[in-house]
């Protein structure tokens, strides 16, 4: 069984799943609470992101190929991260299914507005997103003997990360989410 989720309801577009809530801790503590109690095969998660400048184009769907934890503090040599989580694979059956573009997920804790840690950042990730790592790491804890429950993040481009990125996603969302969804919607249907 592939359970779908999202942050909040609107991101699913009318498909049947679960809302996990905003962030990386809650959506991570949510999935936890969620594979305790219905022990899917599959998890993908649907939602939205941002661009680093040089990711893929506003307005197209995406999926990742791993997630990172990343600390703005950290990249701009303000602080350090002990013992780091390492970067986090997606299930690779799951990617070729969903047939879309790759791209590497940094998750942050805030969203970036800066331009200046927008680049340090986008140096190294294509997209910026608050929940993927956290439904990540709890479908990897609750891996059965076979291994990981399969994960995948589908995500539609609504802006480019910076300080015009609230007013772009505002004004893309909407459609980044159907999108999305519908990629989505396309995979379930066809399993």
């Amino acid at each position: 069984m592939i359970r779908v989720v999202s942050a909040v309801d609107e991101e699913r577009c009318g498909l049947d799943g679960v809302s996990l809530g905003v962030g990386m801790l809650v959506a991570g503590i949510a999935t936890a609470r969620l594979l305790a109690s219905e022990r899917p095969d599959a998890v993908i998660f649907v939602g939205t992101a941002g661009a680093y400048p040089g990711g893929p184009p506003v307005g197209s769907v995406v999926t990742a190929r791993k997630f990172g934890v990343v600390s703005g503090t950290a990249t701009l040599g303000l602080g350090y991260v002990p013992r780091a989580p390492e970067p986090l694979p997606a299930d690779p059956d799951l990617l070729g299914a969903l047939g879309l573009p790759l791209v590497d997920v940094a998750c942050l804790v805030a969203i970036t507005t800066d331009p200046a840690l927008a680049a340090r950042i986008g140096a190294s990730w294509q997209v910026e997103h608050m929940e993927a790592y956290g439904v990540a790491a709890a479908c990897a804890a609750a891996g059965t003997s076979t291994g990981r429950i399969a994960f995948a993040a589908v995500l539609g481009i609504t802006n480019v990360v910076g300080p015009s990125a609230h007013a772009e996603w505002r004004a893309n969302r909407e459609a980044c989410q159907a999108a999305a969804a519908g990629a989505v919607a396309r995979l379930v249907a066809g399993r």
